[in-house]
């Protein structure tokens, strides 16, 4: 599934019978695509673009410019949500978008998980000289490939891809680091704004 894009995302619209997305690779909020039904694909340049984009149903869009203050940000967010909702067919409920950043989050904090046990592995071998130890471990290359399929997986399916691999190494991972960021107002549509916000400064 990890190292063949258009046979997942080909079988994922058979079995679901519901719109895969395609998705610029700074689009911010799968979240919304995922709690109405879609499947969010992020296209790499080149061959595989050409390929999936014949798969994809719909194009994300997003509005412009990039919100400045927090109400034009929710605006922004609460955009996106629209075109999603009419795009699928489905209600963007807050519950549906609060597990959505659940399972996001969940998965984020994994692959973070994986990232770091990848690297110190890496520079364990590197100062002992020798070659990076795989045991039980992933090599680099299928490291990558298992991060990467993240682009294309649904987010359940890319968790339970990361647990396997982790797997002991999970014990590592308390049950806080898993939760989502809690909004003072208990509001996700507030949140993904205010998150979207962050991560421009950041950008900045």
């Amino acid at each position: 599934m990890a190292s063949d894009p258009c046979a997942t995302v080909r079988r994922w619209k058979i079995l679901s019978g519901r719109k895969a997305v395609g998705c610029p690779y700074f689009f911010p909020f799968p979240e919304i695509l995922h709690a109405v039904g879609m499947l969010p694909v992020f296209l790499k340049p080149g061959d595989e673009f050409h390929m999936l984009s014949l798969l994809m149903d719909e194009w994300v869009q997003l509005p412009e410019p990039f919100p400045k203050g927090l109400e034009e940000a929710l605006d922004w967010v609460e955009s996106v949500a629209g075109w999603a909702e009419a795009a699928s067919g489905e209600a963007c409920t807050d519950g549906a978008l609060k597990r959505s950043i659940r399972f996001y989050r969940e998965r984020d904090v994994l692959a973070e998980r994986l990232e770091a046990s990848s690297a110190k592995r890496e520079s364990d071998s590197a100062f002992l000289n020798v070659g990076v130890v795989t045991d039980d471990f992933l090599d680099p290359y299928m490291l990558r490939l298992a991060l990467d399929s993240g682009r294309f997986l649904p987010v359940e399916t890319h968790t339970m891809l990361l647990t396997g691999i982790l797997g002991p190494r999970l014990k590592d991972i308390s049950p806080t680091d898993a939760d989502p960021a809690t909004d003072p107002d208990d509001d996700p549509f507030l949140f993904l704004a205010r998150r979207a916000q962050a991560g421009q400064k950041m950008k900045l």
